[in-house]
């Protein structure tokens, strides 16, 4: 940086007896400019603070305060580009109640599922319906107070003692996805349910249930070696003291009409897959032409003494003793979204291919964290 200060700092007068002629206060603004021009230069050249490259740091323009809606605040926080030309937004919810409804597969008939642990919107039940969705204001146990009144569920889960494990800050995506290309997303429409994982006998395959241990190194290619897609349908036995990950993944493709169906699933389909490494290579099939977000849920367990052997939990789905433990795992989910946050999401988030963290709607806010 000596160098740079001694350029800074050059002396007018011996430069005017080097040229033989008076500087003008032109020629000291250029030497000025050109002294500026260095320096940034040299600061580029060695970098920031950090150590940090921000060319992938997307700015944003928040909106004036009186624009924000209860439960948004500002946020300081960063959005990237994704170099996969994904585009990704998370919300964490936390656990709401348990009780053995559903209101889509037993609508009105309390108690005739089979145990169910729910998020966000804090009152399903049996008789929910997409309308009080649309209608409620009270707080839910997602991000946003009351922007999120979406109904998620999933089988409770225990251990082989019969112990329930509880669902610690899951996280709910709403993507592109890796097999459609992020600028065809559209919202999700209002009223829209679906279920995730089929209603046949037979066990749930890896496309919509899908389990793994940290330690599993995933073959190649992979579309993002951060997130392995080496999944299996089934509760695996991962060693002690390992991380168990499972997600639930629902069907990205709409029929552009229904917003359900006699079974909760034919008006939705999974896409025609991309092949890893080449995101956005896939597409929706013409039955079913339009593109919402890849919605899926995500939990995480520590495998302990406590719990036992992995392998030895089941959910209260788990029907079928000659299936292995856990191939019943499904979700469900019933819109109750605010349009505008929904609509934020989709333009500064995933139609652009942005990484919007955990509640970021990349604009300068986010959604208030839960309580």
């Amino acid at each position: 940086m000596e160098e740079t200060e001694n350029f800074r700092e050059v002396d007018v007068a011996t430069s005017a007896k080097f040229f033989g002629t008076k500087i003008t206060s032109f020629s000291i603004l250029l030497m000025i400019v050109a002294s500026i021009i260095a320096i940034d230069a040299f600061d580029w050249f060695e970098g920031d603070e950090d150590g940090e490259d921000e060319s992938d740091l997307v700015k944003t323009n928040p909106p004036p305060e009186i624009d924000l809606q209860p439960g948004r605040i500002y946020s300081d926080e960063n959005i990237y580009i994704n170099e996969d030309g994904t585009g990704n937004f998370r919300t964490h919810c936390t656990e709401s109640h348990v009780n053995n409804d559903d209101p889509l597969v037993y609508p009105e008939q309390t108690g005739a599922a089979h145990e169910h642990v729910f998020f966000g919107f804090p009152e399903t039940d049996a008789n929910t319906t997409t309308e009080q969705l649309r209608n409620a204001t009270d707080q839910t146990t997602c991000e946003g107070v009351a922007l999120n009144q979406a109904a998620y569920w999933v089988p409770s889960l225990f251990s082989a003692d019969g112990t329930r494990l509880e669902y610690v800050e899951p996280l709910f995506y709403y993507k592109s996805g890796y097999h459609i290309s992020a600028e065809l997303i559209q919202a999700p429409p209002e009223g829209l349910v679906m279920i995730a994982g089929h209603d046949s006998p037979e066990p749930q395959d890896v496309i919509s249930a899908k389990y793994r241990c940290e330690h599993w190194e995933a073959p190649s290619p992979q579309f993002d070696e951060g997130d392995p897609m080496d999944h299996v349908p089934y509760l695996p036995e991962c060693q002690p003291g390992e991380l168990l990950e499972f997600r639930v993944v629902f069907p990205q493709c709409w029929d552009g009409q229904n917003l359900t169906s006699e079974n909760q699933r034919s008006h939705m389909s999974y896409p025609i897959l991309a092949e890893a490494p080449n995101t956005g290579t896939g597409y929706c099939p013409d039955s079913h032409p339009v593109a919402i977000p890849e919605i899926s849920y995500k939990f995480a367990f520590w495998v302990t003494e406590e719990t036992g052997p992995s392998d030895t939990w089941y959910l209260s789905s788990d029907m079928n003793a000659s299936h292995p433990n856990g191939s019943s795992l499904h979700g469900d989910w019933m819109n109750g979204w605010d349009p505008d946050i929904m609509d934020l999401i989709i333009n500064n988030c995933i139609n652009p291919g942005y990484d919007c963290s955990v509640g970021l709607l990349g604009d300068g806010t986010r959604l208030q964290e839960v309580e």
